[in-house]
C-alpha cells in the first residue's frame, strides 16, 4: 500500500460516515411527502368508522391486511348489512398511498377521468363524480339492481359500498355518506 492510498482511504471512511449520517438525520426531520406510500393503519383502526344505518341488520363484519406483493397491500374493515332483500357490503380500506393498492379496490376512481359517464350495454352505467370534495365512482347495473359505489380520501383511504338486490344507487351512495370521510382521513 502506498503512502498516498493510506491518507486517501481514512479519509474516504470519514466522509462516508459524515455523509450516511448527515443523510439519516435529514430524513428523520424531513416532513413525509403527502404523496409518497405511509404505514398502513390497523383493520381495528378502521372498524369503529364502519357506518350504523337506521333499519339495517348487520348480517357479519370483519377486518384484516391483504398482501399482494411486498410493496402492495391494503388494510381494511367490512361489514355486510340486510335490509328488505337487499345486501351490502361496505368497506373501508387503508391503501397507504401505494397506487397499485389503490387501482385494486378504487380502480373506477384511479383510471376514470374527473366527470365522466358511460355506458356499457345493456344497462350498466358508470360515473365519476365528486362527494363532499373527494374523488368518488359508481357503478350501477338496472337489469339485477347491483352495483358499487367508492370513494378516495387523501389518495389513501378507500370507503365503498357495493350491493346485489338493491333498490337504486342512491342507496349505496347513501351507505357511503354515513361515514365519516374526515374522521377517516385523520386515521395515522
Amino acid at each position: 500500500m502506498t503512502l498516498r492510498m493510506r491518507l486517501y482511504l481514512p479519509i474516504t471512511a470519514a466522509a462516508l460516515v459524515f455523509a450516511t449520517s448527515s443523510l439519516s438525520v435529514r430524513a428523520q426531520s424531513a416532513p413525509q411527502d403527502p404523496r409518497l406510500p405511509v404505514a398502513l393503519v390497523a383493520a381495528t383502526a378502521l372498524e369503529p368508522l364502519l357506518p350504523v344505518p337506521a333499519g339495517w341488520n348487520r348480517a357479519r363484519s370483519g377486518g384484516n391486511r391483504v398482501v399482494v406483493s411486498e410493496e402492495c397491500g391494503y388494510t381494511f374493515a367490512d361489514a355486510v348489512y340486510e335490509k328488505d332483500g337487499m345486501k351490502v357490503r361496505v368497506m373501508l380500506a387503508d391503501t397507504g398511498r401505494n397506487e397499485e393498492s389503490l387501482g385494486l379496490i378504487a380502480t373506477m376512481v384511479v383510471s376514470l377521468p374527473d366527470g365522466y359517464t358511460g355506458t356499457v350495454p345493456p344497462a350498466t352505467t358508470v360515473t365519476r363524480l365528486l362527494l363532499n370534495g373527494v374523488p368518488a365512482a359508481s357503478r350501477w347495473d338496472a337489469g339485477p339492481n347491483e352495483g358499487e359505489f367508492v370513494a378516495v380520501v387523501g389518495g389513501r383511504f378507500v370507503a365503498k359500498a357495493e350491493g346485489t338486490h338493491i333498490d337504486s344507487l342512491a342507496t349505496l351512495r347513501a351507505l357511503v355518506e354515513l361515514v365519516d370521510l374526515k374522521k377517516l382521513g385523520e386515521l395515522k
